[in-house]
């Protein structure tokens, strides 16, 4: 198909939907959209893309009557972030070459395509090169992207199934420790089909979440007084202990966790805003710009940290991770014994907290995406009460 990628909605009209709906199998040759309207869901929805459903009639033919459409954010700082991170191709590669043997519930995509990097390959060799400098070194250079680099704007384009009547979830509200459970469950399975030898292979927009320790840690280190002076209401003395101890430890812990605890594939971004529920059922799991290779624990942790609330007792925290684990045994990984998860479990905790800082660097946008930090921050710091300092 000969076409051009759409900036914006605007750029949705019937000839090129129906020419995007011919490529992807969804309708026949016979098949036109007649009538095409968007109505926007979100600007800087997960903090990288935009939204919106469209509403679509034909003519020769039928085809689906509502589906949603994803494009970058059109928030200039998150799109250079985002565009840095690479995380509009990684999604649409995702969705064309790895969920759709993963098993794990997601929405039928109906187009997906992206204006490729071109220079992947030598950013990666960039990043392993400069790994090698220290860390302060490494902080200068740091502020430097991402104060004055600004990525070419690569087009991308994700239409996916309208998941409606199923309801999204809120990552404010929280959800129940059944529900939390349901979705532990959801990912030990699709962590399972990408456990060990079944791992798949790194390139350059799928990569270990190790790839590069120092520039996470020198990250880290540029946003981690803004984070305090952010969010320092919300965040008690045993966090900032631990934030002082990721000061000292973050690199070898980095390192530690991504070769010393089993791999496989992560969401990355794994909360109740990326979900779709049928009652307490996990519909489909959206958003996966984020996915990378690593340790189990770290989705475990991020999800749990931002799901449950922080008067739940430990007991039940627990609890979880036994279901969790009996999940991923059923599921055919016999190599991690429930006392070693839990015990990496803790160390997952404190990689979302040091990847938390890097908030500050967003623009949170309305009301609620501070709320939304706010509500991470406390119950996180609910959940770190079991790491020593």
């Amino acid at each position: 198909m000969d076409r051009t990628l759409p900036r914006g909605f605007a750029d949705i009209d019937p000839a090129w939907l129906t020419d995007a709906l011919r490529e992807g199998g969804v309708i026949d040759g016979s098949t036109a959209v007649h009538t095409c309207e968007a109505a926007v869901l979100g600007t800087g929805e997960g903090f990288a893309g935009d939204l919106a459903r469209l509403t679509v009639g034909y003519e020769g033919g039928v085809g689906p009557a509502t589906m949603v459409v994803k494009i970058p954010t059109s928030i200039d700082d998150n799109r250079s972030g985002s565009e840095m991170l690479g995380v509009y191709e990684r999604e649409i590669r995702m969705y064309q070459h790895i969920l759709p043997s993963l098993g794990a519930p997601v929405p039928a995509v109906y187009f997906a395509d992206v204006d490729p990097n071109p220079d992947w390959e030598k950013q990666m060799s960039a990043v392993r090169a400069l790994e090698r400098l220290p860390v302060w070194l490494l902080r200068i250079i740091t502020w430097l992207l991402q104060r004055f680099v600004k990525p070419e704007p690569r087009p991308s384009v994700l239409i996916l199934e309208d998941m409606a009547p199923a309801e999204i979830g809120d990552q404010v509200a929280g959800a129940s420790l059944d529900r939390i459970g349901r979705v532990l469950e959801v990912a030990a399975r699709y962590h399972a089909a990408t456990w060990g030898d079944r791992l798949p292979e790194p390139g350059p927009w799928l990569v270990s979440g190790g790839v590069a320790p120092k520039f996470f840690q020198a990250s880290f280190l540029g946003t981690r007084r803004q984070f305090l002076r952010g969010e320092g209401r919300n965040v008690s003395a045993h966090m900032k202990a631990l934030l002082d101890r990721l000061r000292r430890d973050g690199v070898d812990r980095g390192r530690r966790v991504h070769t010393a605890v089993p791999q496989c594939l992560l969401h990355g971004d794994l909360r109740l805003d990326n979900m779709f529920f049928e009652g307490d059922e996990v519909a489909a799991l959206i958003d996966w710009q984020l996915s990378r290779t690593g340790p189990a624990v770290v989705d475990v942790a991020y999800f749990i940290a931002g799901s449950a609330d922080p008067d739940v007792d430990e007991a039940e925290i627990d609890a979880l991770l036994g279901r969790y684990h009996a999940a991923l045994v059923e599921a055919g990984v016999d190599d991690y014994p429930l006392e070693r998860f839990t015990a990496d479990y803790e160390d997952g905790l404190l990689m979302v907290l040091g990847s938390l800082t890097a908030v500050e660097l967003l623009d949170m946008g309305d009301a609620r995406g501070r709320d939304l930090v706010d509500r991470m921050v406390t119950r996180l710091d609910a959940r770190l009460a079991r790491v020593a300092a």
